[in-house]
């Protein structure tokens, strides 16, 4: 009997596990020798070596990869016969665990603080307005009904809905699409938290960033930053390049600081992207891998959905560690006649960078006009924070079936 005459003789019934089984697992290593049989099998992230001094029937036909149950010293069942070759995945149960404690932990910070977690749809009207991001988008058909949605960039809109209907503190961890980004930062999938205070600015805002970092830390027995750290946008672009850096700042200028300090801007058409570049290229690199550093008050181009302070900056953060952008954090904009504002510009920047074209969602606009209330956010990459808490370079090794 063949291989295969021998799989047809036992499929489709995969047998079920025996109740006397003394071992089972998938098979790494076959050895024939003198009418016996050893086989080395793998199960729970551990070899177990099983020796028959006769090899039990059929055995002959077993191959490395078959997943097998030992019954005594003279039998063995196959359980499932490996077809084909399994698909280059791993599994890393070391990893898994630690993700799955430190998803538990992320969730009891929020709830032993009075926060209430939301879940807003994955498939919505705007996915987001940002020119820099590209959307994954589908159509609903219902009867001879057709509408364009699209899955979300971030679950913001939503949140601010709920703040608007009389939600306070409120958190969510929510699956996010961005396409076209695929490094060792990023997948096309990824889980964002986003948190938000009602009637807050960003002070309780960054009290709690740097609080979930030490109780992440504490979960799972990693080291928490050494230091923490905040400059203004304004303080490093005068460390880093020599630079006084003002909300009025023209692009002409920031490209003539470009080719100062060296920078490639040949890319560069906008004052966004002349930014961009200088700060990646001759701030963003310099920061201590080992601090948590908090980046405060960008230009008012960069403000995106946050309020102006005062003096004519961006009422924002970003945090860094392990160089690593970990969160993204707003002194909301509520107003919502400066906010369709933005949403406009950002739709004309996406148009004149061809990107595909998105819809504004109506009802976030009522609930802005209805009233929400002034509020501090902010968003987080889930993956993002657990590769610096355990020092992972490739967000690839967090999941089972990356792109």
């Amino acid at each position: 009997m063949n291989r295969n005459e021998y799989l047809t003789q036992i499929w489709p019934a995969y047998p079920a596990m025996p109740d006397n089984a003394q071992a089972a697992g998938r098979i790494y290593q076959i050895e024939r020798e003198d009418g016996g049989l050893k086989l080395t099998l793998h199960r729970d992230s551990k070899t177990h070596k099983i020796h028959f001094e006769k090899a039990p029937p059929y055995s002959e036909h077993l191959i490395e990869g078959d997943l097998v149950a030992v019954v005594s010293a003279e039998e063995l069942i196959l359980l499932a016969p490996q077809l084909q070759s399994l698909p280059s995945r791993s599994w890393n149960k070391e990893l898994t665990t630690q993700w799955g404690l430190y998803l538990t932990a992320l969730r009891a910070f929020f709830v032993d603080q009075g926060f209430v977690e939301l879940k807003t749809p994955s498939l919505v009207v705007c996915p987001g307005t940002e020119p820099s991001l590209d959307v994954f988008s589908t159509e609903l058909k219902v009867g001879s009904k057709k509408q364009k949605l699209f899955l979300p960039t971030s679950p913001e809109l939503h949140l601010k809905k709920a703040l608007a209907l009389g939600a306070e503190k409120i958190f969510e961890l929510a699956p996010c699409f961005r396409n076209g980004e695929m490094t060792e930062r990023h997948q096309p999938e990824f889980l964002m938290l986003e948190w938000y205070r009602a009637y807050a600015n960003l002070t309780l805002i960054k009290e709690d960033m740097i609080s979930l970092v030490q109780v992440l830390a504490k979960a799972l027995g990693a080291s928490a930053p050494k230091a923490v750290r905040s400059y203004s946008v304004a303080e490093l672009f005068k460390i880093h390049c020599g630079f006084d850096l003002k909300p009025d700042t023209s692009k002409d200028e920031l490209k003539t600081l470009a080719e100062k300090c060296g920078v490639d801007v040949r890319s560069a058409e906008s004052i966004d992207d002349y930014f961009f570049l200088i700060f990646m290229e001759k701030i963003e690199t310099q920061l201590p891998a080992d601090e948590l550093v908090f980046v405060e008050k960008y230009p008012p181009y960069q403000a995106a959905l946050a309020r102006l302070t005062s003096d004519g900056w961006g009422d924002r953060f970003e945090a860094y560690w392990k160089g690593l952008e970990l969160c993204n954090a707003f002194h909301e904009l509520n107003d919502p006649v400066i906010q369709r504002l933005r949403s406009d510009e950002d739709l004309q920047k996406k148009a004149e960078m061809k990107k595909e074209e998105i819809s504004l969602d109506p009802e976030f606009f009522q609930c802005l006009e209805a009233g929400m209330p002034p509020s501090g956010g902010i968003a987080l990459g889930v993956e993002r924070l657990f590769m610096a808490l355990t020092d992972t370079t490739d967000i690839t090794s967090l999941r089972l079936f990356p792109l």
